[in-house]
C-alpha cells in the first residue's frame, strides 16, 4: 500500500498520514506496487503502427487461410462425391 509523505525544509520525508488518493506530497510505494503498475501502464499502452499492423495481418491471414483452406477441402470434398 502507497504511503502519502511530505518534504519538509530539511529533506527528511515526513509521513502525512493522508490517504493516498487525497495526498497533496509524494507517495512512496514498494517495489511490487511499482511493477505491477509498470505492467498494468504497458498492458494498455496505445500499440506502435507496427504492432497494429503486425495484428491486422496476421489476424486477417488466419481467415483467409482458413478460407482457402475450407475452399480447397470443399473443391475435393465435391470432386469425390459424384454428384
Amino acid at each position: 500500500m502507497g504511503l502519502c509523505v511530505h518534504l519538509d525544509q530539511s529533506g527528511v520525508l515526513i509521513p502525512t498520514g493522508q490517504p493516498v488518493g487525497e495526498c497533496s506530497g509524494f507517495v512512496l510505494l514498494s517495489a511490487s506496487e511499482h511493477a505491477v503498475y509498470g505492467l498494468i501502464n504497458q498492458a494498455f499502452a496505445m500499440p506502435t503502427p507496427a504492432q497494429a499492423a503486425s495484428w491486422f495481418v496476421g489476424s486477417a491471414g488466419v481467415v483467409i487461410g482458413w478460407f482457402v483452406l475450407a475452399r480447397i477441402t470443399g473443391t475435393v470434398s465435391g470432386f469425390f462425391s459424384g454428384r
